[in-house]
C-alpha cells in the first residue's frame, strides 16, 4: 500500500490531511486512481472517495487532465457534487503552480 498526504483548502471547511492509496495505475495511458483511506473527505460525510486522473498529451508542452470522482455519501446533501469538484480543482491548480515554477 502506498499512502499519500494531501491538503485541500476551503472545500467544505478547513480540510484536514488525508491519506490516499494508489488503487489504479496504468502507465500506458497515463492514468492513476487514488482512494482516500483516512481523514479528509471521509471526515465530512463521505463513506468512500476515489479520484482518477488521466493525462493526455495535446501538444509539445500541453497536457489535458481528465478527472473522474467517484464517491459514496453518508448524508443526503445536494451540494456534495460541487464540493467534490472544488477539491479536485484546488488540487489541479496547486499541481499546475508547482510544475510551472520549475519543479521538473
Amino acid at each position: 500500500m502506498v499512502a499519500l498526504a494531501q491538503s485541500s483548502s476551503s472545500i467544505l471547511a478547513p480540510m484536514s490531511y488525508q491519506k490516499e492509496k494508489i488503487v489504479e495505475l496504468d502507465d500506458a495511458v497515463h492514468k492513476i486512481g487514488l482512494q482516500v483511506i483516512e481523514g479528509g473527505h471521509l471526515n465530512f460525510g463521505f463513506s468512500s472517495y476515489k479520484t482518477t486522473f488521466q493525462l493526455t498529451p495535446i501538444q509539445e508542452e500541453e497536457t489535458m487532465v481528465s478527472v473522474e470522482v467517484t464517491y459514496e455519501s453518508e448524508v443526503e446533501d445536494s451540494s456534495m457534487p460541487s464540493k467534490t469538484a472544488k477539491s479536485v480543482l484546488a488540487f489541479i491548480r496547486n499541481l499546475e503552480c508547482y510544475l510551472l515554477n520549475g519543479a521538473i
